[in-house]
């Protein structure tokens, strides 16, 4: 999914929540953030064909034992609550995940909606490197970092023009206004 955000090929997160975290499922808490990559529960067969040598890209490409790398930076420009499958249907060119993967979404905790986001990816100059801490482990969407990761030289992967009209197509597309 990174990889597909780093080429602009994915504008969204389709987030649920972690099994430890408490609440109601996703929520947004910062409209800003690092992408943190984890292979936690991620599988190959979830992607659709065209993106599966994105996974053996990542995997091949994975920090040392011990080592986080952080290479976007998000900024999450809308976001929406979705439980109707035929929705997803239609953001099919903005995500990388199959049918099966979706359902699953779906189907766990159903009295929860998926929470769809619009996420305009920005690439670091270097990749960021950083320690892995042991409270960063678990199933969980959000990680306080232990030291702020500097923000500088950030470039966007989508220009405003094309960014713009993906998230007015997106709107359009969920028929709704966003959160």
């Amino acid at each position: 999914m990174l990889e597909a955000m780093a080429r602009g090929e994915q504008t969204i997160l389709v987030r649920k929540g972690g099994l430890i975290e408490p609440g109601t499922g996703f929520e947004l808490i910062s409209n800003t953030f690092v992408f943190y990559p984890t292979f936690e529960h991620q599988a190959v067969n979830y992607l659709r064909e065209p993106y599966r040598a994105y996974f053996e890209q990542a995997a091949s490409q994975r920090a040392p034992e011990g080592q986080i790398r952080i290479e976007l930076f998000g900024l999450a420009a809308a976001s929406w609550q979705v439980r109707d499958p035929a929705v997803l249907d239609r953001l099919r060119e903005d995500h990388v995940y199959n049918d099966a993967f979706l359902s699953q979404r779906l189907k766990w905790q159903p009295d929860q909606p998926l929470v769809i986001a619009a996420v305009r990816a920005f690439r670091f100059p270097a990749p960021r490197v950083l320690r892995v801490a042991a409270h960063y482990a678990g199933c969980k969407s959000w990680v306080q970092l232990e030291a702020p990761v500097p923000l500088v030289g950030l470039q966007p992967v989508l220009n405003d023009a094309a960014f713009q009209e993906r998230l007015q197509r997106l709107s359009a597309l969920l028929r709704q206004d966003p959160q």
